[in-house]
């Protein structure tokens, strides 16, 4: 597949076209199926509102996470941003189907992001999200040349009205991946408005993303284009 490029097109399909083994790094965050709000989910019902029966949703990441494995090179990571949801006043962890996929856990990092977009006097406010380091062999090393710690502080700054995006993760988060990693290209099955492209754009490195939405696919291109021309703003 041509790099530095993000196809609008189903994730899984677009997978397919990249061979075993040759992708270094994997940079994602999946719709998270929490109900009202457009996600990436076309093939379980035209945009299912982010509100597929949890069972569809727990298998279709992992049949994702298993394309995953697939592309990834042996020596490679996976870094798969997620958060535990409420549904039905049951908490729903994602180790629940990420320990089910052929990755090995090698570390949870706590993405503090400095407030709540889902406040309620029902429960504590949800502050934090995660992020999965997942591989494929237990000897594969980070490089952590910041001195990072497992909890990163990086609080979301975007405006919806501006991408229609209700969650744009903030490029600090795949700035401090491409930073403590190694490797050229770098794959996310799940591009949004494109913050993965642009952080690689930051860092040298080249990237193959897929984004289903068509909004949010012109978008990516759009911010990709002023980014190069240094005014970005998200």
């Amino acid at each position: 597949m041509e790099l530095n490029k993000i196809y609008n097109k189903d994730c899984l399909e677009g997978m397919k076209r990249i061979p075993d083994g040759s992708i270094d790094l994997i940079i994602t965050s999946p719709p998270y199926n929490i109900g009202n709000m457009k996600s990436n989910t076309t093939k379980h019902g035209t945009y299912a509102g982010n509100n597929m029966n949890e069972k569809a949703y727990q298998d279709w990441q992992l049949s994702i996470l298993d394309e995953c494995y697939r592309v990834l090179k042996e020596g490679g990571s996976l870094f798969y941003n997620h958060k535990v949801r409420i549904r039905k006043g049951v908490g729903l962890h994602p180790l629940e189907f990420i320990l089910k996929s052929p990755f090995i856990l090698k570390q949870e990092i706590v993405w503090d992001m400095g407030k709540s977009a889902n406040c309620d006097k029902i429960r504590f406010f949800p502050f934090s999200e995660r992020i999965y380091w997942l591989t494929k062999s237990p000897s594969t090393k980070l490089h952590n040349i910041n001195k990072l710690s497992d909890v990163w502080r990086l609080v979301p700054t975007h405006k919806r009205k501006e991408t229609g995006h209700i969650a744009v993760m903030p490029v600090g988060i795949v700035d401090n991946i491409l930073q403590s990693t190694q490797g050229l290209v770098v794959l996310d099955p799940f591009m949004g408005t494109g913050t993965t492209a642009v952080a690689c754009i930051n860092n040298n490195r080249n990237y193959i993303g897929f984004e289903l939405d068509e909004g949010y696919y012109k978008a990516s291109l759009d911010r990709i284009e002023k980014h190069k021309k240094g005014i970005d703003t998200l």
